[in-house]
């Protein structure tokens, strides 16, 4: 088995793993009816008590450290507004109102993780470049659970 096919491989079981842990989840919270008296705030907070207890990394996967992705700024992208797909290819973002050229795309960034030392990529020297460093960690532990 070449080195290509053990890491797709050891990827698939990982993802698998989480989508499983999601599935569970999911299976647990709809199963789930508030007890009498209780409010919809404490049921709410009774089915997060448990996905914290039992599933702790899709907390941190969804909650705390996601994937942003940096893209270069329209203004200073260099493209022609007369290209073909230039407006497919330019739009506001989320944040800001900025407009952003998705076809200069720099690379992915945790969106919470601060990088205190400014080490991170030049493009965004303040964050740590994705996977950061929780969800590396996280990574290697499942992967250590697969293999």
């Amino acid at each position: 088995m070449s080195i290509t096919d053990e890491l797709n491989r050891i990827g698939y079981d990982m993802l698998s793993r989480r989508v499983h842990a999601a599935e569970g989840f999911a299976r647990n919270a709809l199963a789930m009816t508030p007890y009498t008296g209780e409010t919809a705030a404490e049921f709410a907070k009774r089915i997060r008590f448990w996905a914290e207890r039992n599933h702790p990394e899709l907390i941190v996967r969804l909650e705390d450290h996601q994937r942003q992705d940096i893209y270069r700024r329209a203004d200073d992208c260099g493209c022609s507004p007369d290209s073909d797909g230039y407006d497919d290819d330019h739009c506001e973002s989320d944040e800001g109102g900025e407009y952003l050229c998705s076809r200069s795309h720099f690379g992915a960034v945790c969106a919470s993780c601060e990088n205190e030392d400014g080490d991170g990529p030049d493009w965004r020297p303040d964050r740590y470049e994705w996977p950061c460093p929780t969800i590396g960690r996280l990574d290697g532990l499942q992967s250590k659970a697969v293999a």
